[in-house]
């Protein structure tokens, strides 16, 4: 598992929860209150400038996120539970346990073509992270809401398919980013993020607006 995850940058691990669990957290993600979030940061593509690569954004380009966000999910027992008992041991062995704190996210994104996230880097939010897909259905090719990496000029691409489990290796500072989930998917799009940090580490701006454990 740790060579997959610093050869690729990341891992998946399907099937995380049982059924029974994983039920309860998908009826929790589905009937949650959830707030937009439109997110534009210009200069930001200067700042991650790769000069190598004719395919990376343009450095007068704006990053941009669209998707929504639930807080209510993140301080749940059920929540913290789950990522307690069945993320953070794969967090903690994959960065052998250098890392102490923890934020989350819990997003959706909607079935409309408007959702999504343009390429960005990590490794300034931590040292590894975790995506966990809590979708209802079986997730079909052409979809959208696809996860993709660029590494060595190759571009791999994860379903969000339920129950779906993807530790990220920030520290290798690898570009990805999420497609808009398309108009004929038949369901929205939920998954919960979090990021890991050292102990000695300084505490990003990001997550100082963020919870953070």
């Amino acid at each position: 598992m740790l060579s997959e995850y610093e050869k690729n940058g990341y891992i998946i691990i399907d099937n995380l929860l049982e059924q029974s669990l994983y039920s309860q957290l998908l009826e929790l993600c589905i009937s949650s209150k959830y707030e937009e979030v439109n997110q534009v940061r210009e200069g930001r593509y200067k700042i991650w400038e790769t000069k190598d690569d004719k395919n990376f954004p343009s450095e007068n380009e704006d990053y941009l996120a669209h998707m929504w966000a639930s807080e209510s999910i993140l301080k749940t027992d059920l929540f913290k539970n789950i990522f307690e008992n069945y993320i953070k041991p794969h967090m903690l062995t994959l960065t052998d346990n250098k890392v102490s704190r923890f934020m989350h996210q819990a997003n959706k994104y909607n079935n409309n073509g408007k959702d999504f996230i343009r390429l960005h880097y990590d490794d300034y939010m931590g040292m590894c992270g975790y995506i966990f897909y809590v979708n209802k259905v079986q997730w079909k090719y052409d979809w959208g809401g696809l996860l993709q990496f660029i590494k060595d000029d190759k571009i791999s691409t994860v379903l969000p398919n339920p129950n779906r489990l993807v530790l990220t290796n920030h520290s290798a500072r690898i570009g990805h980013w999420v497609t808009p989930t398309n108009k004929w998917a038949k369901a929205n799009r939920y998954v919960l993020t979090g990021f890991s940090l050292e102990e000695d580490r300084e505490l990003p701006e990001t997550w100082k607006k963020r919870i953070d454990e």
